[in-house]
């Protein structure tokens, strides 16, 4: 029986310490967060006073309810535990307020969106957000992470006296109310958990955010987290194997370095942004890499990044994932831009000016979402069609403007699509044929040593890495070069298209380990370094690379 009542009191404890803790945040969200947003909003007029209202609900009132009435009975309770050892009896009767988050659940949603729409446009309130973010009860967390902390309370009540109800004996005089208390408590939580599954979405883009500081805002009540991983970049510039860390967003993908000081995790965010690539226009390739296997490249607009993975499962699997968000978004696109084509062309778009929005008050592409500061080099412009502010990616299409004597100005990709009235609502064949092409592809390895071929051995071969490994190669017919561990494999490790490509002996001041009947293939910033056995190998190796450079193989 002592020990029962011990588990009890700790789980009563347990109880107490959250109420503190949980009072603490709503201190934070409400004593110091409204009411500094709303003495600068009534100072200084950010925007119309109902904001406010709508962007903190009845927080003011869940404060008001926990610090005045909860906590103080829990620390009153556990203070006397020895002489009046039970919580049944308090929780039944705070169990019918809990009426009041079905106001702050309801209004999340739109809390959220308020916030993040403010902070894009309104410095002074992105000011005050910054200020809190550096007190020390914010515990390096956002006060997006924090506003989660209502909704995720009422669930671990229900925790709570579901573990301490186990514990009761079945005679205990304090059974009856902790029943009661947990069938309200369960009632609650059912309506929390059900918001829960809507903003888990959301809480894992705050957990990335936290993951790579401030650099990138990734809240928005559209983007979603498709995919992230592991995976292995291949410098352009030196050939060095880099491990990076992928997130895929369905509206664009963040590569990422882990954030080391003498080879030691620091604290803090954990990564560094390396690139930032927005999905749209995003093209995935087949790799070409001959020394390392399971390659691919993603492309955007005068960028390309090489990538691999460590088995062909993983490569497949981002390929694909990367494909369909894609086509996904184009897809989303297509349909926005058919309901805003009638709806814009309703408005005349483009043959009176429209209202331009004042550039100080934006300090995010209102495209793109990227950041405006003072040492970004991206600048602001107006789209000369709608009036947004964004930046030069996101306003490279220009469209000829009838409200300007037809002059052709800067417009966003959007505006520029419904004036030239290619909405491209639906997707033809050679669209669909473009987003899945990089997953049909996928079997171009699945050949085989045996295959016919015009040539083929054991060679020797090394790149940048300076290592050389022996493989078997085979020059196919279809001009492509494919290498194996072995004569005895199944499918090929890794090819290479060889027209583009120029076959040389390599210049004396090349560094090759003093090796003899070495040749080179070398395209732009690729080199791959030969050894055949002996210089009648190395001959005939030459040549038929030569023929097939040029696509010249002869029957």
């Amino acid at each position: 029986m002592e020990k029962i009542q011990q588990t009890l009191h700790r789980i009563a404890m347990e109880l107490m310490t959250t109420e503190r803790t949980y009072v603490s945040i709503l201190h934070l969200l409400d004593q110091v967060f409204a009411f500094r947003v709303d003495q600068e909003n009534r100072a200084h007029s950010m925007f119309p006073q109902e904001v406010v209202t709508q962007m903190f609900s009845n927080l003011k009132s869940l404060y008001k309810l926990h610090h005045d009435f909860l906590l103080p009975q829990l620390e009153e309770r556990l203070e006397n535990w020895e002489t009046e050892s039970k919580i049944g009896d308090i929780m039944k009767n705070f169990a019918p307020f809990l009426k009041m988050y079905t106001e702050f659940v309801k209004n999340y949603d739109n809390s959220m969106n308020l916030i993040n729409l403010w902070c894009n446009k309104h410095p002074r309130f992105a000011q005050i957000m910054d200020d809190i973010h550096k007190m020390k009860e914010c515990g390096n967390l956002t006060l997006q992470h924090h506003l989660l902390t209502p909704v995720q309370r009422v669930p671990r009540y229900q925790l709570l006296l579901k573990d301490y109800l186990k514990k009761l004996p079945e005679d205990s005089a304090d059974r009856a109310d902790t029943e009661k208390a947990l069938e309200l408590v369960s009632t609650a939580a059912t309506h929390a958990n059900d918001a829960m599954k809507k903003i888990d979405k959301f809480k894992k883009l705050l957990e990335v955010q936290e993951m790579i500081s401030g650099v990138v805002d990734l809240v928005s009540p559209t983007r979603e987290l498709l995919k992230e991983g592991k995976i292995i970049k291949i410098s352009a510039r030196s050939g060095d194997h880099q491990e990076r860390h992928l997130f895929l967003f369905n509206d664009f993908l963040l590569l990422c370095s882990q954030r080391l000081i003498s080879n030691r995790v620091v604290s803090g965010p954990c990564f560094r942004v390396r690139a930032k690539l927005g999905v749209e226009g995003l093209v995935i390739e087949e790799g070409d890499n001959l020394e390392t296997a399971n390659t691919f490249y993603i492309r955007s607009t005068g960028r390309s990044i090489e990538l691999y993975t460590q088995t062909m499962k993983e490569k497949i699997a981002w390929m694909e994932a990367l494909a369909k968000a894609v086509h996904d978004l184009t897809q989303r696109k297509s349909s926005l831009r058919i309901g805003e084509l009638s709806s814009l062309e309703g408005m005349e778009l483009g043959t009176r000016a429209p209202t331009f929005i004042k550039h100080d008050a934006i300090n995010h592409c209102m495209v793109c979402g990227s950041q405006f500061n003072t040492f970004s080099l991206k600048r602001k412009h107006h789209c000369r069609a709608c009036g947004i502010v964004a930046c030069n990616k996101c306003l490279s299409q220009k469209s000829p403007l009838p409200y300007d004597n037809n002059k052709t100005g800067r417009v966003c990709t959007q505006c520029h699509d419904i004036l030239s009235h290619s909405p491209q609502g639906k997707e033809d064949d050679s669209q669909k044929e473009n987003i899945e092409s990089p997953i049909k592809r996928k079997g171009i390895l699945e050949v085989k040593p045996s295959d016919s071929a015009v040539v083929s051995s054991y060679l020797h071969m090394r790149s940048r890495s300076r290592i050389w490994v022996q493989r078997w190669f085979s020059l196919h017919e279809d001009f492509v070069l494919y290498s194996f561990r072995s004569h005895e494999d199944e499918r090929a490790l890794t090819s290479v298209p060889v027209p583009g490509y120029t076959v040389a002996i390599p210049d004396k001041a090349e560094n090759i380990d003093g090796r003899e009947n070495v040749f080179k293939l070398f395209h732009k910033k690729k080199v791959y370094y030969f050894q055949a056995v002996d210089a009648d190998e190395q001959k005939r190796w030459m040549s038929a690379l030569e023929k097939a450079s040029r696509a010249e193989f002869l029957s």
